[in-house]
């Protein structure tokens, strides 16, 4: 009897270790909403308050007498066999995957992870310290039984996950998977229903990857849903006519579609060193933009929350397909992302502007909180691709609005532009647009960095996009088009002047 009060007081007194590590966390930060004390929040404040109780009741009963531990014994006693098997084998693995899928930052601190963590272990421990000894020997079979079970059926999920959906050959979070066939069975203005979209031996869309590599002039084209073309056939992608315009001049010409839809120019640079740095092309072309509009629109709300690049969580999102199974349905069913079959915007309707729209500032960088942000991650871009031995080639993003009083008079918003509140014309959209345009053309000059500005040649109109910004096959067309022009005039300028030499 002297041992098990022994434990029970040792493992409450790991409990209040715990209790105290996330207070501490608490007492040392610094709420953005500083309402006590100019310091914390209200729900901060409570949930220190919360804390410190705890921590007295714990110590109330790790330093009260024999008759106190032997009073709290005998009510965890009349506590079920099962909840405590529950409770060492759920709460842990539940606790983990909410950790592993909301990263807020606090939650992050090691002190409050470690806190967490044995509280999730503690009561169960308790509950079954306090069963009298063929009892407690029982709880602990069923317990190892259940995690066992548990242990069991993860394993076998990871297994038929892996077969179901075979691992790519890079990083899971850019979602290149292998040799994938849809047909688009859509109702789209200027695009065929039936369309085949498939995906080659590196989960981009195009051709396999030629295997005299070296040989070879390779391409591969990054943007968002814009360079997708996901509703289009494999054959009528601008990267496709791009390639087929290409091998016009320069047979031995390759060109991979690695657009992904919601990927922003951060994403960009994370792909050229994760993906490219792999694969290593002769050159990547890049139509940015539209996913960078968001922290005009959306303000702070719009900052990057995924997953970290590197670290545990990282590592752990790379290796275990449950875990990217839940980190998908995480991000379709609580973070609001659009799936697949609402690639198309679902609120794209022209709708009149419902109020006076706001003054807007001379210089439109001042409606964000980094103004500086869009031009640092392409420089960053630029940078991966230089440190690779890669040719970065720039282009600006077109859009349908354009800054006219007909647009002026209709509501930006949209799925993508924070919703049919937004506070914005489709003709400022165009022009916040226009402004990142202005800056990436500014970066590429700055480091000689060749960029066809896209956007000045694209019409603003219905013809070419299906919606405020997703090309129609005649889009596509102009751009593939366009963007050649702009290759053969390089590769002849380039062949000329190497004969000259």
């Amino acid at each position: 009897m002297r041992s098990d009060n022994l434990i029970t007081r040792i493992i409450l007194a790991v409990i209040l270790a715990a209790l105290l590590l996330i207070l501490i966390a608490f007492l040392t930060s610094t709420s953005s909403n500083r309402v006590v004390l100019e310091r914390w929040s209200i729900p901060v404040s409570l949930a220190s308050v919360i804390l410190l109780v705890a921590s007295g009741l714990v110590i109330r009963f790790l330093a009260g007498s024999k008759k106190i531990l032997e009073s709290v014994k005998a009510l965890l006693s009349r506590c079920p066999d099962f909840l405590a098997a529950l409770l060492l084998i759920v709460t842990f693995p539940l606790y983990f995957v909410l950790w592993f899928l909301f990263p807020i930052p606090f939650l992050q601190r090691t002190s409050v992870t470690i806190g967490m963590a044995i509280l999730t272990l503690s009561p169960g421990l308790l509950i079954i310290v306090s069963y009298p000894g063929k009892r407690r020997r029982s709880a602990i079979l069923g317990t190892v039984t259940m995690a066992v079970s548990l242990l069991t059926v993860l394993l076998i999920s990871e297994f038929v996950l892996r077969k179901l959906m075979p691992p790519g050959i890079f990083n899971p979070r850019f979602g290149l998977r292998p040799y994938q066939r849809v047909v688009m069975e859509v109702n789209l203005p200027g695009i065929t229903p039936g369309g085949i979209c498939t995906t080659n031996a590196w989960g981009m869309r195009g051709e396999d990857p030629p295997e005299d590599w070296d040989e070879w002039l390779t391409i591969i084209t990054v943007g968002g849903s814009t360079t997708a073309n996901y509703y289009m056939d494999d054959s009528l992608t601008w990267s496709r006519i791009l390639q087929d315009r290409l091998r016009e001049v320069h047979p031995e010409t390759w060109v991979g579609n690695c657009g992904i839809p919601m990927h922003s120019a951060a994403k960009h640079a994370l792909l050229v060193r994760e993906v490219f740095s792999e694969v290593k092309p002769d050159i990547a072309l890049f139509l940015v933009g539209i996913n960078d509009v968001g922290q005009f629109l959306k303000g702070e709300a719009a900052l990057d929350v995924s997953l970290p690049e590197t670290g545990f969580r990282q590592a752990i999102f790379k290796h275990c397909m449950i875990m990217q199974v839940l980190y998908k349905l995480k991000i379709v069913y609580v973070d609001k992302a659009p799936v697949v079959s609402e690639t198309v915007d679902p609120m794209f309707i022209e709708e009149p502007m419902l109020s006076t729209e706001m003054e807007l500032p001379d210089d439109l960088h001042e409606l964000i909180p980094l103004p500086d942000d869009y031009k640092n991650r392409i420089e960053a871009i630029i940078q991966e691709c230089r440190e690779l031995d890669i040719t970065p080639v720039f282009m600006t993003q077109p859009l349908l609005f354009e800054d006219n009083d007909y647009w002026r008079g209709i509501q930006g918003g949209s799925f993508w532009f924070g919703g049919t509140s937004s506070k914005f014309s489709a003709a400022t959209t165009w022009l916040i647009l226009n402004t990142l345009n202005k800056d990436l053309i500014e970066i590429c000059e700055k480091e000689d960095v060749a960029y066809l500005d896209l956007a000045s040649l694209i019409p603003h109109s219905r013809d070419v996009f299906y919606d405020s910004m997703h090309l129609t096959e005649y889009g596509a067309f102009l751009v593939g088009e366009d963007a050649a022009d702009y290759f053969v005039e390089e590769l002849i300028y380039e062949q000329e002047h190497a004969r000259q030499e």
